[in-house]
């Protein structure tokens, strides 16, 4: 009796530890993109389900590319993505210039629920669609930095939308979908370019019936056409239809 009984309390034992070492593998494994060449790397203080999150959104968002857009932000470099916390900040997403640094997304911004003229797209926290939404911000920021010496796409998108003076001064032949761009004083034609390639896809028949200029910018971009995603961040758009 004693001896089963010990046999039992040890294969409870090793049943516990072996539980415990696969829960504690599977929270510490690493969060990977289904695509090969995006390399993950997550700081500290981030939550493991809002990386997830974040991840599967970027892959949903390349899915929905054509593969000469893929092609052109993998370049030979791939693409890194850095998941972090940055609290005192507002930004959500935000992607660099250089071929190394690539895209942080920034899981705890300063604030949430910030209006219309703002980043992030955040209406009642972090949507899944809002994720899938910034992540086609700064993956058509990627692309416009890493095709602008091949295809000078970026400076034919300029040209498309607006006039420059000899000072810098813009002169908008058609004003950006989104108030964002126009309330930074900065990169306002990158940050226009890089929301009219995200609402290309989930929000193409607003785009066309209120920015022709843009819309048609990114149909040849694109070389296709979407349907409008259901329940897509239309609330973001200047329309006024």
């Amino acid at each position: 009796m004693k001896r089963k009984l010990y046999r039992f309390a040890a294969l409870t034992t090793v049943i516990v530890l072996l539980t415990t070492f696969i829960n504690t593998d599977s929270i510490n494994a690493h969060i990977n993109s289904k695509y090969p060449w995006v390399h993950v790397t997550i700081q500290k203080e981030t939550n493991r389900t809002e990386s997830k999150d974040w991840i599967k959104a970027l892959d949903e968002a390349l899915d929905t590319l054509p593969s000469h857009i893929v092609t052109s932000i993998k370049s030979k470099n791939g693409l890194n993505i850095t998941l972090t916390v940055e609290s005192n900040e507002k930004w959500s997403g935000q992607a660099y210039p250089d071929l190394t640094t690539g895209i942080y997304f920034n899981e705890q911004p300063s604030l949430k629920n910030y209006p219309l003229d703002s980043e992030p797209p955040i209406l009642n926290g972090f949507s899944y669609n809002e994720k899938f939404y910034v992540a086609l911000h700064e993956l058509g920021h990627v692309y416009f930095f890493r095709s602008e010496k091949n295809t000078h796409d970026f400076q034919t998108f300029e040209k498309t939308v607006s006039t420059k003076s000899a000072d810098g001064k813009i002169s908008w032949l058609e004003e950006p979908p989104t108030i964002y761009p126009l309330s930074r004083k900065v990169n306002q034609l990158a940050e226009s370019a890089a929301e009219a390639f995200a609402l290309f896809v989930v929000s193409p028949d607003i785009l066309k019936a209120c920015y022709p200029l843009h819309y048609n910018f990114m149909r040849k971009l694109f070389d296709r056409e979407y349907t409008e995603t259901p329940n897509s961040i239309i609330t973001r758009i200047n329309c006024k239809q």
